[in-house]
């Protein structure tokens, strides 16, 4: 998962609840084995922010400050004995490598950055919701999908929030060749039962 991070104490992911450093790996999470925090909780790439901070500076605990990348590995692979919570992949086997701060965006070196890291590590599959729009294949963080699925990963990233702008409104990594982009689809012309 390439994202804000994961909350590595988390129950739903085999942590404890207990921010401790275990001597094993991250917190105490058997399940989140591989990653990286490339920039650190300050970093926002973003310059029209008020807290635009473009310095990264990494450590090796993908801790999350944000949640979103907590939310998207929930989704993939939660398995909480406390509530039941599941995820699609339950007993999945984490790496985190997280290329946002605490708030704001990214920059496309970091996440080149941060794909080298999930397929030195050998990652099976690569999840991405992140997205640059209005880009085209061969856009960098693209082209390093593509390179991905060729190296035999599976890579699926988010293809953009911005469908409502039209045509080549889709974004990078997305787009790359055999990448599966995925989007939401709201039907505005016809409501019918789900």
């Amino acid at each position: 998962v390439m994202d804000t991070g994961i909350d590595v104490n988390h129950p739903a992911f085999g942590g404890n609840g207990v921010a401790e450093l275990n001597s094993d790996f991250f917190y105490d999470s058997p399940r989140v084995l591989y990653g990286y925090d490339l920039v650190g909780d300050a970093f926002n790439a973003d310059p029209a922010s008020a807290t635009y901070n473009p310095v990264p500076v990494p450590d090796p605990i993908p801790d999350d400050c944000n949640g979103h990348g907590s939310h998207v590995s929930g989704i993939i692979g939660a398995n909480d004995p406390t509530n039941g919570m599941k995820g699609v992949a339950p007993e999945v086997t984490f790496g985190v490598y997280r290329v946002f701060g605490c708030e704001g965006s990214t920059t496309s070196d970091i996440m080149i950055a941060a794909m080298e890291l999930a397929l030195a590590d050998g990652m099976q599959v690569l999840n991405m919701s992140i997205g640059s729009a209005y880009q085209w294949p061969q856009y960098p963080t693209a082209v390093a999908a593509t390179r991905l699925v060729n190296a035999g990963m599976v890579v699926v990233a988010s293809i953009g929030n911005n469908g409502p702008n039209g045509l080549y409104a889709a974004g990078a990594p997305g787009l790359g060749s055999k990448v599966i982009g995925v989007a939401s689809f709201d039907n505005t012309h016809v409501y019918l039962p789900y």
